[in-house]
């Protein structure tokens, strides 16, 4: 079922909650993938690279990622390791709408989860697919992008069209 996502500046202190780990792999695992998996298909603009429980308010260690344009679930992530090499890539969050900064990120990750049904599993991510988990993860420890940008003191923008209609980025100040 499609749901409400949660944002800020209204729904700030429930963003920054700490997710509980799923210890027991039953029907509402299932049901809360579901949900994430049919609110993340309905956004269409821009589409949904990932989305976490708590941005539903659902503050259990679980979250959807497109990784190779099909959605996978995550549930009980951990990342084992971290590459030494970073990159820097504009980011967006449907809790933070309307609003995109750069954030460096490590650009290879190991990553221990489980699936909806408690398989384990270890894999090596790169890329697009590592920073939107890394993105994803944040969430479920209360961190959003923003904190990055404003540790790293970058800057964030708007989408703004202009008398053209084309559209732009404006900087505008951190929320």
């Amino acid at each position: 079922m499609v749901k409400p996502i949660l944002t800020i500046p209204k729904d700030d202190q429930a963003l920054r909650q700490k997710s509980q780990a799923v210890t027991t792999f039953d029907k509402s695992v299932e049901n809360l993938v579901t949900d994430l998996t049919d609110t993340i298909d309905a956004q269409t603009d821009p589409v949904g690279l990932g989305l976490s429980a708590p941005q539903i308010g659902v503050f259990k260690r679980v979250f959807v990622a497109r990784i190779r344009n099909k959605l996978k679930s995550f549930v009980n992530p951990k990342i084992t390791k971290f590459s030494q090499a970073e990159t820097s890539f504009l980011e967006g969050c449907f809790s933070v709408p309307e609003i995109y900064g750069h954030v460096i990120r490590p650009a290879e990750i190991d990553l221990l989860s489980q699936d909806m049904h408690g398989k384990s599993s270890n894999i090596h991510y790169k890329g697009v697919p590592a920073r939107i988990i890394q993105h994803e993860l944040d969430h479920l420890d209360g961190i959003l992008f923003i904190d990055h940008v404003h540790t790293q003191n970058g800057k964030v923008f708007k989408v703004e069209k202009d008398k053209r209609g084309k559209e732009q980025f404006i900087e505008v100040s951190l929320p």
